[in-house]
């Protein structure tokens, strides 16, 4: 009877629950393209066309002075594509030094490269400084160059290294050795005398065989130089993250115990 009696107090009449909770209902996910995400591919396209840009302007040189000139003095030393030449390198000095101004930890990567451009250069106007200047003043100033960046390279190895292994995982590493291997290699290769005279037979012209041959040397020195300036892009970079992830408020001083003297002195607990 107990039993019966509980049962019948329950009420079992319906009561609707009131929850705050909603339904989940699913929604279509946009991709993000706001101008954040936008700006790494605007910058790249812009580089991109950059590039483009150098290039043509190249060639555009290079075959004004093809058509003003003909012979023997086609592609000498004091040529328009030599000048180019060197001017690449003296841009990609400057690039590479600005690079290590705004990221110390490539600065000695970037002191490494100044100096490898520059003695380049210097070996570009061999003829006017062995003319103009002394014989053999070129290997002069290149041998005090080259010294002065294997004392640098040697005094920070141990930094160098550390940009070094982080450098060769970049994009720019890529770029700056194609570069390298088109100027020390291909160029070389292709321009072998023994190649054209097979190629042309009796009608060889030397000319030709020097269009070829330092053509191939400007774009290895055009690919150097865009590579440079990736790896300044990626100092303005790294400079920008260092920024935002720099503390943005100073360190805050202790607070000063407010208990009065009396009680420092009779109280129990040490302030």
């Amino acid at each position: 009877m107990r039993i019966k009696n509980e049962i019948n107090e329950l009420d079992f009449t319906y009561k609707p629950i009131h929850t705050t909770e909603t339904r989940y209902q699913p929604q279509t996910r946009l991709p993000n393209m706001t101008p954040k995400r936008l700006n790494p591919i605007a910058g790249a396209a812009l580089r991109f066309v950059f590039y483009i840009l150098c290039l043509g302007t190249m060639v555009l040189l290079v075959t004004w002075e093809a058509k003003r000139h003909t012979g023997d003095i086609l592609f000498n030393e004091n040529s328009i594509l030599e000048s180019l030449q060197a001017t690449l390198l003296f841009l990609t000095a400057a690039s590479a030094y600005l690079a290590g101004h705004l990221n110390d930890s490539d600065s000695p990567l970037a002191s490494l490269l100044v100096g490898v451009a520059s003695i380049a250069a210097i070996r570009e106007f061999d003829f006017a400084l062995d003319r103009y200047v002394f014989d053999g003043a070129w290997q002069a100033m290149a041998l005090i160059v080259a010294a002065f960046t294997f004392i640098h390279a040697w005094h920070h190895r141990t930094a160098l290294k550390e940009a070094v292994l982080s450098f060769i995982g970049r994009p720019s590493f890529g770029v700056m050795a194609a570069g390298g291997i088109t100027v020390l290699v291909f160029s070389r290769l292709l321009g072998r005398q023994v190649l054209w005279q097979a190629v042309m037979h009796e009608g060889y012209m030397r000319s030709v065989k020097n269009a070829v041959e330092e053509s191939c040397e400007l774009l290895g020195y055009s690919l150097i130089f865009f590579g440079t300036l990736e790896f300044l892009y990626e100092a303005i970079l790294a400079r920008k993250n260092a920024r935002h992830t720099a503390p943005n408020k100073a360190p805050q001083a202790p607070k000063k115990d407010k208990a009065s003297p009396y009680l420092r002195k009779n109280s129990g607990l040490h302030f």
